[in-house]
């Protein structure tokens, strides 16, 4: 920076002495990464920077994913981060959502000193009232500043968080930031986007013009690396001309580099196994095995050949230094060493705008996209003009702009560059627009792993386009309505698609919502010629107008499906979807496919109102945000509101909704046009599906069992499910038997690795709260994580629960005879690298005794050569049949279904991995740091067979103090109070666990003499003589301290007149006193899922003071719901 970038900013370059150059490494065109950030230009035209009001907050990201300079982003931090801000009272926060950033908190921050104000991001907030809004720069100046680097310094954490998402690829940390870009450029926001998905193993090949000027004009360097990793997209810049050629030549070249390294390591990998074992060392057994899975997922378009690298590289080095003294075994390790830059799976993007693309380079381009096996990706960012020139009319110019070179306003009709390389049906296509933040993700990611040529034409407001009145900080309005006028369509063109016989081509907008001539007059290169020669435009425009609608005619020629009606119209079941990040699109896309009465699914907006009269429409709608309807379903809903008469006999609908549970507003907007469409007289032919994220199986697995009641209905049968088995790769073993040490070792490599991370801890004691005649078992379970596994208030302890071994014993040799639990196999899968017992595997791997799915029936089906047996296996009321009487495991089922067999490799691919189960901790860690306690109610079930127990309960029940159990910390779904906030807590069964934490530090800090808020702890049970947990010492702390409140119900003891925590609620004051009355109280609620319901309108009663008045009743509801929008109320169900 000192040396280079200071003196070039200056001017003063031509004075650097080339010895200056030499000394930091910058020969050959070399650029130093990330050179912007230090910049600190104040490149703010209006003084105005965006000011988060964190109330109206729901985390979505929009607002990131939009910024053209990265220069508002979102922030993972926790508690001790959040307090060691600079200035931590600006350094506001939320609670994270989602569960993998369970026990962190959110922020949002802006650099002051990079920001342009372009006021994008206000724009793409989807919350009404807005999440952001426009404040003077001046405003807290310093502090924003100096949060921002601290933010900004702090550890990386996407990784926590799959990037698939808009959510989730916003916090990945962009490689591309504080470009030179014009404020509210159209180009950026594209570009930062793919160096969040692949820059860590991207490489570039840039055409020149504008986004090789804000892209790379020496010394400024916006793409930058990984503070984490060091990794960052390789970027180089072409002529104007040969761009396309250029990149092919990189993939060309980087493809004979990497077939290269995979020959040399497999000769590596080929060389090692001959040699035995005891000329071989531990080190070298590790890496051969890394590598032989690296050559395995070597052609996988992922980070994980990088992952493994990562893994390989210190045993390299460990290697290498051995090598390099006289009698070196291995010279091929050096050779492989030398070209570890390819380990990774490169992603090649060609990159430019529409001057190279359409016009000057095109031959080029033609000639690399003709090729199935040129695996490159183009991007193209269309402003429709050379715009970094002056604004010369390009072949992608529209009719009717006044531009240079076609003042008069071009004449002939844009050159539709994405249609014609559909043509080639190998290369996927894309139009994309910012319009659509899920679109452009999806045909990012879409078009990286197709294998073949890919092509994405991405529309990019320009500040040639002359916007008005209000320039680029109009950018997402510009987009938006070009989307929605036809201007610019949005399809994705998807040869994979073809080869699972399905239309290829999705077309993303396919109503006309605006009219396009009102879209011309927003701009100024097409006003021009309006006010100069105004005959001439409007004979343009009324051309414009018709090429627009025709094809968006053509368009939806295309997008109209291969089922054979002769109408759309014909199709009896229409299938439409209302989606922000695109899961109920594809889910809704996915029903339309298999559903044989449907043509195709639409998105909400897309169709009239009138159109679901008279017919079955089938709805898969997402709630964002708030209770939010998402932006394609809004004008259909609006409408849906606004509709007086009923609709006519014969309309009939059904619901599925997607979101999370652990939100207040769960499926609202599903649940919103249910409502609205009964009210209007549409029949309900199902209740509504819901798939809940935060469910343990996701939302699949409520959508699967709505979908197993929406085929009956509807009279179709279930599209049939071809299972694929990747079988896991086994190699016997000529040992006998695995000493226990050996066992051992296994067992902390399984639990060890990366992806689980998991501790054996020590039980203190296990004790059952009930009497032993008693039909439930409540028990505490005190465990010494000691300084090991230290834990914040309000965690969760998941633990690995084990099958019992003699079962896995019995089971093992009823199932075959070539193998037993002594049985010692070598593989490479689960974690474990090297060989295992079968007892190991099928004890502590696989859920052996885990409930069959209706996918794990479906590959067993495909061993079965009895038809009649294989009928039974798919017969999904077997299934339910056999759960009633039996309490059908897979082990039942292997056994049932002998003749089925899977062998082992098979067998071992098909059992699911047993998953840990998630314990709330009663304990808190200030007053009880190294011991850990849980509050667990042994859950049971019955069937006809007699009583049934879960796999960790069963576990947990047999153990004694001295017992050891594999378990890790989880991030806790509720952020704790502080010790002087308000609290009420409600709570069944063992949901009073978080409880007990909460009140257990509010009296450590009451007796180290820190100030304590009131706190009322309502408690709910079956029974008060069995299942008061906790009694006495609840009780105790009633007597001893004033600012407790202590409210206990119980169900099951007056048969006469049952009382539940939401009676007690709705009958007290404290709810009023501590919760709205003040503006800090907090609600904690921890139960199954029937107690949120039941509870909020309890609070109604209780804020209302049991009014009857119904203004005052719908005051209070009122307030209700703003604590839980405002985060004031929290809960955590099962």
């Amino acid at each position: 920076m000192v040396d280079i970038v200071d003196p070039v900013t200056r001017l003063e370059g031509d004075d650097i002495p080339v010895s200056k150059f030499l000394e930091n490494h910058l020969l050959g065109g070399v650029m130093v990464p990330g050179t912007t950030r230090f910049e600190k230009r104040n490149p703010n035209p209006s003084g105005r920077i965006p000011k988060w009001n964190m109330d109206n907050c729901t985390q979505c990201n929009q607002c990131v994913f939009i910024c053209p300079h990265a220069a508002i982003r979102p922030f993972i931090v926790t508690k001790d981060e959040m307090q060691n801000a600079p200035f931590p009272v600006q350094f506001e926060t939320l609670k994270a959502t989602g569960a993998e950033f369970g026990g962190k908190r959110y922020a949002i921050r802006v650099s002051p000193l990079d920001c342009t104000g372009c006021n994008a991001c206000v724009e793409a907030c989807p919350e009404e009232p807005k999440a952001l809004e426009m404040q003077s720069i001046d405003i807290d100046k310093k502090e924003n500043e100096e949060n921002w680097n601290y933010a900004f310094n702090l550890p990386e954490r996407g990784d926590l968080i799959e990037k698939s998402t808009i959510r989730g690829s916003q916090f990945q940390t962009p490689l591309m930031e504080f470009s030179g870009a014009c404020s509210g450029c159209g180009e950026t926001p594209y570009f930062k986007l793919l160096t969040q998905l692949f820059g860590q193993r991207m490489v570039i090949a840039n055409a020149t013009g504008c986004s090789s000027i804000w892209g790379g004009s020496f010394p400024s360097n916006p793409y930058t690396v990984s503070k984490k990793t060091g990794r960052g997209p390789a970027w180089a810049n072409s002529l104007f001309e040969d761009n396309a050629e250029y990149g092919l030549g990189m993939f060309v070249a980087m493809r004979h580099r990497r077939e290269r390294l995979q020959n040399l390591v497999h000769d590596y990998v080929h060389i090692m196994e001959l040699k035995d074992a005891s000329e071989k060392t531990e080190k070298e057994n590790e890496l051969v095995h890394l590598l032989t899975d690296w050559l395995e997922a070597c052609n996988e378009k992922s980070d994980k050949c990088t992952v493994l690298f990562d893994k390989m590289k210190p045993l390299f080095e460990e290697l290498l230094d051995k090598e390099t003294k006289p009698g070196a075994r291995i010279p091929l390790l050096n050779q492989i060493w030398s070209d570890r830059d390819m380990f990774p799976k490169l992603s090649q993007w060609i990159v430019g705008g529409d001057g190279w693309a359409y016009d000057i380079g095109f031959g080029g381009l033609d000639h690399v996209e003709a090729f199935e096996a040129n695996d490159v990706n183009v991007l193209v960012v269309d402003t429709e003009m050379y715009s970094n020139t002056g604004g010369q009319m390009s072949k992608a110019t529209p009719r009717g702009s006044a531009v240079a070179f076609a003042q008069g306003g071009k004449t002939q009709r844009k050159k539709s560059i994405g249609e014609m390389f559909m043509t080639y049906e190998h290369v996927y296509v894309a139009s994309v627009s910012l319009a659509n933040q899920a679109q452009v993700l999806q045909a990012f990611i879409e078009a990286d792993r197709h294998n073949g040529p890919s092509f994405v034409v991405a529309y990019a407001p320009c500040v040639q386009h002359g916007l008005r009145a209000h320039g680029l900080d109009d950018m997402v309005d510009e987009s938006r309505f070009a989307v929605e006028s036809g201007y610019w369509p949005l399809y994705r063109y998807n040869p994979a698609l073809l080869q699972q016989g399905k239309n290829p081509f999705v077309l993303d907008s396919k109503k006309l919502r605006k009219d396009v001539q009102k879209f011309l007059k927003r701009e100024t290169r097409f006003m021009k010629l309006q006010k100069n020669a105004p005959e001439i435009a409007e004979e343009l425009f009324k051309q414009m107008n018709n090429d627009v609608n025709h094809r968006m005619e053509l368009l939806n020629q295309k997008a109209a499906g291969y089922k054979s009606f002769e109408h759309e119209d014909d199709a009896s079941v229409k299938v439409l979807f209302a989606s922000e990040t695109g899961t109920a699109a594809r889910l809704a896309r996915d029903f339309a496919d298999a559903c044989i009465h449907s043509h195709v699914a639409d998105a909400m907006d897309d169709v009239e109102l009138d159109d679901v009269e008279g017919t079955t429409t089938i709805f898969f709608i997402a709630t964002c945000g708030q209770g939010a309807m998402p932006q394609n379903g809004k004008n259909f809903y609006k409408a849906l509101c606004a509709r007086k008469e009923p609709f006519k006999e014969g309309t009939k609908f059904a619901v599925m909704g997607l979101g999370d549970s652990s939100y207040f507003f769960f499926c609202e907007a599903a649940k919103l046009v249910e409502k609205r469409m009964v009210e209007l007289g549409a029949e309900k032919i199902l209740g509504m599906g819901a798939g809940d994220d935060s469910a343990e199986e996701g939302l699949e697995e409520g959508l699967h069992s709505w979908l197993d009641q929406v085929w009956p209905v509807l009279d179709v049968p279930p599209p049939e499910e071809v299972p694929h088995i990747v079988p896991v790769k086994v190699e016997y073993s000529p040992k006998a038997v695995m000493r226990e040490a050996e066992e051992e070792r296994v067992l902390h490599q399984y639990y060890q690795q990366d992806s689980i991370k998991a501790k054996s801890i020590p039980i203190l004691s296990n004790v059952k709260m009930c009497d032993e005649s008693y039909n439930r078992d409540f028990r505490t379970i005190r465990l010494n994580t000691g300084d090991d596994m230290t834990y914040e208030l309000g965690d969760a302890l998941e633990i690995f629960p084990c099958n019992d071994k003699d079962k896995v014993s019995e089971f093992l040799h009823a199932y075959s005879t070539d193998f037993d639990e002594s049985t010692v196999v070598k593989i490479h899968d689960f974690g474990i690298d090297g060989e295992v017992s079968l007892g190991i595997l099928f004890t502590y791997v696989l859920d052996l005794f885990g409930k069959p799915s209706k996918h794990f029936m479906q590959q067993l089906a495909t061993f079965e050569s009895d038809e009649e047996e294989k009928k039974t296996i798919l017969d999904i009321n077997f299934l339910k049949k056999a759960a009633k009487e039996s309490g059908l495991t897979i082990a039942d089922a292997l056994l049932r279904f002998q003749k089925a067999h899977p062998p082992l490799p098979a067998l071992l691919a098909m059992i699911p991995q047993i998953k840990p189960r998630a314990y709330s901790i009663a304990s808190a860690p200030l007053a009880s740091p190294s011991v850990t306690e849980l509050l667990v109610l042994i859950d049971t079930w019955w069937c006809d067979e007699g009583e049934k127990v879960g796999l960790t309960c069963d576990m947990l029940r047999k153990m004694v103090a001295g017992d050891h159990l594999w378990c890790r910390m989880k991030m806790g779904s509720m952020d704790p109070p502080e010790p002087e906030q308000p609290v009420l807590c409600a709570g069944i069964g063992s949901g009073l666990a978080p409880h007990m934490a909460f009140l257990r530090d509010k009296v450590r800090a009451a007796e180290a003499g820190e100030k304590v808020g009131p706190f009322s702890l309502y408690f709910g049970n079956r029974k008060k003589a069995h299942e008061y947990l906790y009694q006495s010492e609840l009780e105790e702390y009633e007597k001893k301290y004033d600012w407790f409140n202590l409210h206990a119900a119980f169900s099951r003891d007056d048969p006469n007149n049952k009382v539940y925590v939401q009676d007690l609620v709705g009958k007290t004051d404290d709810a009023r006193l501590l919760l709205r009355d003040t503006s800090d109280g907090m609600m904690y609620v921890c139960g199954n899922r029937n107690l949120p319901k039941p509870l909020q309108e309890a609070l109604v009663k209780s804020f209302s003071k049991w009014s009857e008045d119904p203004k005052e009743i719908e005051s209070a509801r009122e307030a209700m719901t703003q604590l839980y929008i405002k985060n004031r109320a929290q809960q955590e169900v099962w």
